[in-house]
């Protein structure tokens, strides 16, 4: 389309350009349209081609030389789509026919490959049936050979034990001992081997042989050993008869050694020993408990030949009334033996590649054991004898003590306090120590020195003048801890704790009973007392914070969790750190702050008796003089003479941290008693004020400056309220000006109150309130209004 260059009309022109616009519309709408999957209705596609135009050609009547640029593009477009069309519509029927092709080759090849899999089974059927019989027969032949192969690895292990046996007694026939204990060590492997087996009757057979055998060896190669220690004058115990000197002493040791390290070998199958050596049927229940290595028990065994000589049957030295007899003879033993043991044992245990066995303590568990043993033995007779009984409990406490410090015998293994801690047993100590520690607590509290201090004449010693009765009854509490301390079981150690605090709070009502019958707060009674309260808190706060008890609390607190988890509320248990004197502790101290109070209260009233002279006295009318001719007021002498005797007296009466916190509320009372009774309620003149602060300053604060560098910090309303009475006029009134425009406004300024607080400051004021120091302020005669 081309536009003309001959003038037009505008009516003419505007409908040239609308012709030109359908056409565009209509060609738009054929052309790019068409191809569209969904073709759009007839509105639809003449407004797109109406959009696609205003688009393209935009309002410009310029933009009209590109309508013939836009036909050429979407015809070449229209072309390039048509013959792309074409060449699809082509080549789409050759792939299909190919595609045809493919499948009908696969179906003959699926036909062909069936066939040879029918033909295949048939052929498999076939074979089958011709070889059933032979499986059949085969499988026959195959379980007999299988019972064949088992019946000959049997008697192939009967025929070893046999041989083992044989060379065994061969051997020992010709006395090579060494090779026999060769032999048996095999024999003894073998059956480790076959102990497992479910061939139930060969493994008896072999234990019996291995046991047969052992006890053959062990009698033989004991004897011999016995022989040879006897010459090396083992036992190491003092002898009547002075023994003969020992003929060839390197050969009887080297003999020692050989038969040593034969007896080493000489070791049954752990599931064996427990058999053949068998313990006290009461010993077998501890756990850990077992007997030392076999060359050690022949070693103990002319001890234990003594030990029973003595102290069983009807001699002198079984004395039921005597246990640190036995005792002590065990600890002898232990000591005598020790350095034999390590210089001789021990290197023949390293050359046996035992290094992990100490001879010393398979020494001790020997010894120990028989201690055990006639524990056992004694106890059911002394269970109705409490002296008797109780004496046990307190040798068997040392014993035990001496050879886990000094011997270094481990606390993993069993010892006398196990036998201790059997449930009869157990539960009569308890009742013992119960009783006997109640009759002891009588006994303190009865006594007429109970409330002296036994260090009373030392001051170095004294300080918190603890009285008899109150140190007393601690040390039991401590010997009862160091009693109960080492038990095996931490249950056990509760019940002894729950104990301690019974016997806590039993004192405690004890002592609150004799308080209550004490009138005085200032005798010498009622502050023993106040002592022994704070005496015990301390300590008790110490025990708290030691691993022990901290151990034991937080058992208490895993039985308490455990219990309280089958409980339906045991989620509402709140789990804190506690101790398990916490409770204990609070109820010492609510007494010991009761006492002190009431000290306090005693003291403070009998000043403020004295004080209603100093109270009324005529500060309006006080003369000035200066500070070098000032004297302590005539009415304030009586009061603070006696304020001087109590604190002198009740400093001797109660231990120095309870005088500290007694003279700390003393002032706090003074403070607040002549602030608001003395201060408050007068007003001052010039010389009133001086004298005031003379008073307090020259007086009253170096009262306490014997216990604090600084005892004015301790009465800041005194001090501030007669630093604000002695200001110069003119300062007065200009803090007065500066207070009452920061109170006395119909809203607070921040500012200013910030400014009267500084000026507070600046005079030393930092305690008062701003309406306090007005109200200071008010009570002086000298400023105008």
């Amino acid at each position: 389309m081309k536009l003309r260059k001959s003038p037009k009309t505008v009516g003419q022109f505007v409908s040239e350009i609308e012709q030109e616009h359908l056409l565009i519309a209509a060609y738009f709408n054929q052309t790019i349209f068409a191809n569209m999957a969904a073709p759009m209705g007839k509105s639809d596609s003449d407004k797109f081609a109406i959009e696609f135009v205003n688009a393209k050609l935009g309002d410009d009547i310029k933009s009209l030389k590109s309508v013939r640029d836009l036909y050429r593009e979407y015809r070449d477009k229209q072309k390039s789509l048509e013959s792309q069309l074409s060449l699809a519509s082509s080549e789409v029927p050759n792939e299909i026919e190919k595609a045809i092709r493919d499948a009908e080759k696969a179906g003959k090849d699926v036909k062909r490959l069936g066939a040879k899999k029918e033909e295949l089974y048939h052929e498999i059927q076939d074979r089958g049936r011709d070889i059933s019989s032979l499986v059949k027969e085969t499988s026959k032949l195959t379980i007999e050979l299988s019972e064949l192969e088992h019946l000959s690895k049997y008697l192939s292990c009967l025929v070893q034990i046999d041989t083992l046996s044989s060379k065994i007694e061969m051997l020992l026939q010709s006395e090579r001992l060494a090779e026999c204990v060769e032999k048996f060590t095999e024999l003894s492997s073998l059956y480790i081997t076959l102990e497992p087996s479910c061939c139930h009757n060969m493994v008896k057979y072999a234990k019996d042989t291995t046991l047969y055998w052992y006890k053959i060896l062990k009698n033989k190669i004991a004897s011999e050993f016995e022989e040879v220690l006897k010459l090396l004058r083992w036992p190491l115990v003092a002898m009547t008869i002075k023994a003969p000197p020992v003929q060839n002493p390197a050969e009887v040791k080297s003999k020692m050694e050989q038969l040593f390290k034969q007896l080493l070998k000489l070791q049954l199958p752990d599931s064996v020993t427990a058999e053949v050596e068998q313990l006290h049927p009461q010993l077998a229940q501890f756990s850990g408990i077992r007997h030392p290595i076999l060359p050690l028990q022949l070693m103990i065994k002319p001890l234990r030949r003594r030990f029973k000589y003595h102290f069983y049957g009807n001699k002198q030295t079984n004395d039921i009334g005597k246990p640190e007899w036995y005792f002590t003879q065990i600890l002898s033993w232990i000591r005598d033996h020790l350095d034999f043991l390590d210089q001789r044992i021990q290197p023949l245990l390293r050359e046996a590649g035992k290094q992990t066995v100490d001879s010393k303590l398979e020494f001790m568990i020997g010894m120990v054991t028989m201690v055990m043993e006639k524990m056992l033995t004694d106890l059911p007779e002394l269970m109705n004898d409490d002296h008797q009984f109780c004496h046990l409990v307190d040798e068997a406490l040392l014993f035990d003590r001496e050879i886990r410090s000094s011997y270094r015998y481990p606390a993993t293994y069993p010892g006398s306090l196990h036998v201790l801690s059997l449930d009869k047993y157990f539960k009569k100590w308890l009742q013992i120590e119960k009783k006997f520690a109640i009759e002891k607590l009588d006994g303190m509290m009865s006594s007429p020195t109970a409330w002296d201090s036994q260090y009373r004449h030392i001051a170095d010693v004294d300080e918190l003048k603890v009285p008899e009765c109150g140190e007393s009854f601690m040390t039991l509490m401590l010997t009862i801890t160091d009693r109960y301390k080492p038990l095996p079981h931490s249950s056990q150690k509760l019940c002894f704790l729950d104990l301690q605090l019974e016997l806590l709070e039993d004192f405690r009502v004890r002592i609150i009973q004799v308080k209550d019958n004490t009138h005085n707060p200032l005798s010498d009674c009622f502050c023993s007392i106040l002592n022994t309260a704070y005496y015990v808190t301390e300590v008790l706060r110490e025990w708290s914070e030691l691993v022990f008890f901290l151990q034991l609390q937080f058992y208490r607190m895993e039985c308490n969790e455990h219990t309280s988890s089958e409980s339906a509320e045991s989620s509402d248990i709140p789990f804190g750190y506690t101790t398990v004197f916490e409770d204990m502790i609070a109820l010492y101290d609510r007494l010991r702050q009761d006492m002190l109070k009431a000290i306090v209260n005693h003291v403070f009233t009998d000043v403020r008796a004295r004080s209603k002279p100093y109270r009324d006295d005529r500060w309006i009318s006080l003369p000035y003089q200066k500070e070098v001719n000032l004297g302590l007021s005539t009415s304030a002498c009586e009061m603070l003479l006696v304020l001087k005797d109590h604190l002198l007296e009740v400093g001797e009466l109660i231990s120095k941290p309870l005088f500290n916190l007694f003279w700390e509320k003393m002032a706090q009372e003074l403070n607040t008693f002549i602030y608001e009774e003395v201060i408050l309620r007068n007003r001052f003149n010039h010389g009133g004020a001086a004298q005031l602060q003379f008073d307090m300053t020259r007086n009253l604060f170096p009262l306490f400056g014997e216990y604090t560098p600084k005892p004015d910090s301790y009465f800041k309303e005194v001090k501030e309220a007669s630093t604000i009475l002695n200001l110069n006029v003119g300062s007065a009134i200009l803090l007065k000006e500066v207070l009452n425009s920061a109170l006395h406004v119909p809203k607070k300024d921040v500012e200013k109150l910030t400014e009267a607080r500084s000026a507070l400051n600046d005079v030393g004021v930092y305690k008062l309130t701003l309406d306090q120091a007005e109200l200071v302020l008010s009570l002086r005669t000298n400023l105008t209004t």
